[in-house]
């Protein structure tokens, strides 16, 4: 079976049942982001206090996405990847509007190892070439997140800024940016 890639204005807008397997996709990965996407707000964005009580789900997190394009990975009707990309977004901490923001990006488990973030990458480079005559694609992730940092070196991106212990000691976040 083949992957079809889709791309959905808002992840509001699109359909019922791809709506219904991203919040699965962002429930089963949850834990694996730091810090959890059930500790973010839209208000606070990252919150890793002491003592932080997280919600029970990622409610908040998943709201803050509504207006996010959605680019999915589908095969036999399921979604098995998925970004959530903010287009136009300010970047105060790097001084500058990206014409597109990964903010999420998630593969099911069952399907890693299969290519398909690389995939899910290239449609959302075309997709910024397509929203801006100088596009550019930036991202921010933690600096033990040991699944994503090789790929985002591999693709091209630049570290641009690094917020040293940002996410708890011995945690930094930091800031990536590709130029296309």
């Amino acid at each position: 079976m083949s992957v079809t890639l889709t791309v959905h204005d808002t992840l509001a807008d699109a359909p019922d049942p791809v709506r219904a397997d991203v919040w699965a996709l962002v429930c089963e990965a949850d834990d694996a982001f730091w810090p959890p996407l059930r500790a973010r707000t839209p208000e606070q964005g990252l919150s890793v206090g002491a003592g932080e009580v997280l919600d029970d789900e990622p409610d908040a997190y998943w709201a803050s996405i509504q207006s996010h394009a959605l680019i999915t990975a589908e095969e036999g009707g399921r979604v098995l990847g998925m970004m959530s990309v903010a287009r136009d977004k300010r970047l105060d901490a790097l001084d500058l509007t990206a014409s597109a923001y990964l903010s999420t990006l998630i593969v099911s488990e069952s399907a890693r190892g299969r290519g398909l973030a690389r995939q899910l990458y290239a449609r959302l480079f075309d997709l910024a070439r397509s929203w801006s005559e100088a596009p550019n694609v930036a991202t921010r992730t933690w600096s033990t997140n040991a699944a994503h940092l090789p790929l985002i070196a591999q693709l091209g991106f630049e570290e641009r800024l690094r917020l040293k212990d940002d996410r708890g000691v011995g945690i930094d976040t930091v800031y990536f940016l590709k130029p296309l």
